[in-house]
C-alpha cells in the first residue's frame, strides 16, 4: 500500500480528471427487467443475465462501455449500442433506436425487444413492433427450448460453445440477412440471428439466448463492422487496458496484468513515457508486465 501511495503522489497530477470517450454503450431498461420478471420465460435466464453477458463480453474484448437509458437523447455519440431484451418501451424510445440506426449507428438487439409498450401491454402490431423496419424482420410465433440447440455449420467458429437455449423466436426476414440458422428439423427454417442494413447503419438481431462465447463472437463481429477493433483485442487474456485524456489533453493508456504470470505485448499507440517507471515507450515496443503489475503510458 505504501508503494501505491507513493506512486499516486508522484503521478497523480498526470492522471487526475481523466476523461474517457467510449464509442460503445449498453442500453439499460429497469422497466424491461421487471416486465420480464413478471412474465418469466426461463428459470435460468432473465434480463440481467443477458445484460451481464453483454457487459462481460465487452470486458473480455477490452472495449470501454457506457450505460445509456431509455430517456437518453445522445445515442448518436456511440458507434455501437448493445440492447438486452427491451421488452417494455414506448414508441418514442423505439423510434429513437430506429433513428439511431438510420443515422449510422450499429445496434445489437436481443430477443423480446419491442414486444410491449411502456405499460407492459403487448402491442397490437406484429413483433418487434415499431422496430420492424429497422430490424428488417417480423414474427408472430415463438417457443421455449427444452434443451440447447446448435447453430447450423457453426457460423461463428466457437466449437463446443456453438449453442443457443431457452427461447426461440420464429423470425421471418423481410430485408434482413440471416447470419445464423438453427440446426434442427423444425426450427431450421427460421434464422436465429439476422443483420439488417437500414439507412446508414445496421441492426443485428438475436432471436434466442446465445452461449457466452457465441455472444462475444456476435458482438465482436458487430464491432468489426463498425471499425472499432484493433490492437486492444490482441492483448494477452489477463491484460486489461483503459484509455482516457488527462487535464493536459494528452492520451493516457493504463495496462493492468490481472494474473500471477508475466505478460508481454507490443505497445500500439503514439510514443510516450511510462509514468510509473519513467521509461520512454515507442510504438511497437515490447512491454512486459510483472505479475499483478501495471503500466501507465502518457503520450507525448
Amino acid at each position: 500500500m505504501s508503494l501505491t501511495a507513493h506512486e499516486l503522489r508522484r503521478v497523480g497530477p498526470e492522471i487526475v480528471d481523466l476523461q474517457r470517450q467510449n464509442q460503445v454503450a449498453i442500453l439499460y431498461s429497469d422497466d424491461s427487467y421487471y416486465g420480464i420478471e413478471f412474465m418469466k420465460f426461463s428459470d435460468r435466464v432473465n434480463y440481467r443475465t443477458i445484460l451481464r453477458q453483454m457487459y462481460s463480453a465487452l470486458y473480455r474484448l477490452n472495449v470501454g462501455v457506457d450505460f445509456v437509458f431509455p430517456e437518453s437523447k445522445n445515442l448518436s455519440a456511440y458507434k455501437v449500442i448493445l440492447v438486452p431484451p427491451l421488452y417494455v418501451a414506448s414508441d418514442e424510445v423505439l423510434g429513437r433506436l430506429v433513428d439511431y440506426v438510420k443515422g449510422g449507428g450499429n445496434l445489437v438487439l436481443a430477443f423480446k425487444s419491442g414486444f410491449c409498450n411502456e405499460y407492459s401491454t403487448v402491442r397490437w402490431e406484429m413483433a418487434p413492433g415499431p422496430l420492424r423496419q429497422a430490424a428488417g424482420l417480423h414474427y408472430q410465433e415463438f417457443s421455449s427450448l427444452l434443451r440447447p440447440l446448435a447453430l447450423k455449420d457453426d457460423p461463428f467458429q466457437v466449437g463446443a460453445d456453438n449453442r443457443v437455449s431457452e427461447w426461440a423466436e420464429m423470425l421471418i426476414a423481410d430485408t434482413a440477412k440471416p447470419i445464423a440458422y438453427y440446426d434442427h428439423p423444425f426450427f431450421a427454417k427460421y434464422p436465429a440471428i439476422t443483420r439488417n442494413s437500414f439507412g446508414k447503419g445496421t441492426l443485428t438481431y438475436e432471436g434466442t439466448v446465445l452461449s457466452d462465447k457465441l455472444q462475444q463472437s456476435v458482438i465482436l463481429d458487430a464491432l468489426e463492422q463498425a471499425g472499432l477493433t484493433g490492437p486492444d483485442q490482441d492483448l494477452p487474456t489477463p491484460v486489461r487496458v483503459k484509455h482516457g485524456a488527462n487535464r493536459s489533453g494528452k492520451m493516457v493508456h493504463y495496462y493492468l496484468n490481472y494474473s500471477n504470470a508475466a505478460q508481454s505485448f507490443a505497445y500500439a499507440y503514439r510514443p510516450g513515457v511510462d509514468l510509473l517507471s519513467q521509461a520512454p515507450v515507442t510504438q511497437g515496443l515490447q512491454l512486459t508486465l510483472k505479475p499483478w503489475d501495471a503500466a501507465i503510458v502518457e503520450e507525448k
